[in-house]
């Protein structure tokens, strides 16, 4: 892991020592800051097409929550379900990423491909399914705003499954996996703004 490799050594200088201890202690606090913002998910379903909706703070940047929704080929490391995330094209201000994903639940089991679409934009990610093998539609947004010194960040999805399963059981999956994904997330983008940091006061003291 990442925190597990930076230690930073006393110089010459005579400057602080920023030892992994100190940087393990550092992380731990801001999981726990991160771990105390639940998400407020919502589930919707009409004639078959399933609606999300979920809305949760941070307290780190915008531009850290972004570096780690962008960070697709990572995304297994720290996502959970998720089995391989791989960018198949890139250009200016878009990227495709073609993913692998599993979700169980009690007798249920599928796997999940997607090929999503993703049009980055400097405060949103919005994507869209153009594979369509699990899905008829899938499209949706990451977006992100400054408010009372916290990021809020709020995830859309509209999906169409192509495949048979209750519609209570579907919505339990998207509930229980959207919370997940957001904890996840709250976890990693804590991590990324403690390491940075961690880094940034260590150059100081050299």
């Amino acid at each position: 892991m990442a925190s597990e490799a930076l230690m930073f050594r006393k110089g010459a200088s005579g400057g602080r020592v920023l030892t992994a201890a100190a940087l393990f202690l550092l992380l731990q606090a801001a999981l726990a800051v991160a771990e105390q913002s639940p998400a407020n998910v919502t589930v919707r379903e009409v004639k078959g097409v399933y609606t999300v909706v979920a809305r949760f703070l941070v307290d780190q940047s915008p531009s850290v929550a972004l570096t780690v929704l962008t960070d697709y080929e990572q995304i297994p490391r720290f996502m959970p379900d998720v089995r391989t995330s791989l960018v198949r094209e890139r250009g200016t201000g878009w990227t495709v990423v073609e993913q692998e994903a599993e979700s169980r639940l009690m007798m249920f089991s599928k796997r999940i491909h997607l090929v999503l679409l993703i049009e980055e934009q400097p405060d949103a990610l919005i994507f869209h399914d153009r594979c369509g093998r699990t899905f008829v539609r899938y499209d949706g947004a990451w977006r992100l705003s400054s408010e009372d010194e916290h990021t809020v960040i709020t995830y859309e999805l509209t999906a169409e499954p192509s495949f048979d399963v209750p519609g209570v059981i579907l919505k339990r999956i998207l509930r229980r996996d959207s919370g997940r994904m957001i904890v996840s997330l709250q976890r990693e983008i804590a991590a990324r703004a403690a390491i940075r940091d961690a880094a940034w006061h260590s150059s100081l003291t050299r």
